[in-house]
């Protein structure tokens, strides 16, 4: 769900999955799983879906898989939901260039981090912003990550978001998120959509501060929506018991291999058909133990549920 201000900024209430990039066991896209994973985050209640996140791989798709995503997921949601598409690039132009097809593809907002090789200073943040602002007639998400976060500060988001025209939600899962959370909603007088992120870690202490929307994996998708909509339906204790219950104790193995469980966790489910990152992967995988001890928690927390029970 979502809800409109007086200046027609969208201010959603829900979960808002960004989903990873489907695959096969040849590295060829399965259109099939990515479809499948549509259905799974609209059955699981999401407001909106997104694709070419972090959590998407979007460094590793090629310009015409990248097309061919953006088509099939915009295809596959039929309207049902608000599409966003992340434009992360490693130069202004080629986000632009983003930007541009995401919007002439069907995608309803786009999503932009910083470019990740040569970080801009605060001026060329702004003046980046700028320039995407200025290519598309869509909502703009800014993306604050661990790298930018220094320079995205919390008086700069709240100044772009004043003063660029198409900047309306910042999602916030860089260092000390939850701190430049508080000063966003200070600052804007709540008037600044901010999305939680950082796969769901201090969901809680965010909800507790304003924030109404979340943008995670989609590994354990219904789960993290109990949480939120117990929360945003005013019963606090049952949020928190299913975040420190259900959520934390799967997280702490989640945090350390993301890239790895994410994957797993939804193969394990049947939603997608394998399991494989792309390559290379980021980090060497999970140990025996680890992996032992993982399952062990899956199992304890009631998270089993397969494609096409969820939720």
């Amino acid at each position: 769900m979502s809800v409109s201000d007086a200046t027609g900024s969208r201010s959603f209430r829900g979960m808002m999955p960004i989903m990873p990039t489907a695959i096969s066991e040849s590295c060829a896209l399965d259109e099939p799983s990515q479809r499948r994973l549509v259905q799974y985050c609209l059955k699981c209640g999401a407001v909106a879906i997104g694709h070419f996140g972090f959590a998407s791989e979007f460094h590793k798709v090629s310009e015409d898989e990248r097309k061919r995503l953006i088509e099939t997921i915009v295809d596959e949601v039929a309207g049902r939901v608000p599409v966003f598409i992340g434009v992360t690039a490693p130069a202004v132009h080629i986000a632009v260039r983003y930007a541009k097809e995401a919007e002439s593809l069907g995608a309803d907002m786009i999503m932009a981090a910083l470019p990740y090789v040569d970080v801009p200073d605060q001026a060329g943040a702004f003046s980046y912003y700028q320039d995407l602002s200025d290519a598309v007639t869509s909502p703009i998400i800014v993306q604050d990550t661990p790298l930018s976060s220094i320079i995205l500060t919390a008086g700069l988001l709240f100044r772009m978001h004043e003063e660029i025209e198409h900047i309306q939600h910042i999602k916030a899962e860089g260092k000390n998120f939850l701190a430049k959370t508080a000063d966003l909603i200070e600052l804007s007088g709540g008037r600044l959509p901010v999305i939680g992120g950082a796969g769901g870690k201090h969901m809680i202490h965010m909800l507790r501060l304003g924030v109404t929307a979340f943008m995670t994996g989609t590994e354990a998708l219904d789960i993290h929506a109990a949480v939120v909509d117990a929360y945003l339906n005013g019963n606090e204790d049952e949020a928190a018991r299913r975040y420190f219950e259900q959520v934390l104790p799967y997280f702490v193995f989640y945090d350390d291999y993301p890239q790895e469980l994410l994957k797993k966790m939804l193969h394990a489910r049947g939603v997608i058909d394998c399991p494989k990152v792309i390559p290379p992967p980021a980090d060497a995988p999970m140990s025996e133990a680890e992996q032992r001890e993982f399952e062990w928690t899956l199992d304890r927390i009631g998270w089993r549920k397969r494609w096409p029970d969820i939720p």
